[in-house]
């Protein structure tokens, strides 16, 4: 794997990912583009601060997301349940 040079807050970096170089490219511009909002929103300039509070970001969109895919997954299992259940009481 030998990757691709993107930038993230003006640094030059040369990321792989098993995904290929486009998929790390488009990474890239979604942490950068985060960065940019939260430099925008708030009176920090510190680029090690900058960088913490996008992993924030980050990590609090990850874990929501993780918690709605839990409770789709729990309400399609109650679903089958009772689909299951319905055809159980048609034979």
């Amino acid at each position: 794997m030998k990757g691709v040079i993107v930038e993230i807050m003006g640094q030059s970096l040369t990321v792989a990912s098993d995904q290929g170089d486009a998929w790390a490219q488009a990474l890239a511009a979604t942490v950068d583009e985060r960065i940019k909002h939260i430099r925008a929103a708030s009176a920090t300039v510190n680029s090690i601060n900058l960088a913490i509070l996008a992993a924030l970001n980050f990590a609090d969109e990850l874990e929501r997301l993780r918690r709605e895919h839990q409770a789709l997954i729990a309400h399609l299992e109650l679903l089958n349940q009772r689909l299951s259940a319905a055809i159980d009481g048609l034979e």
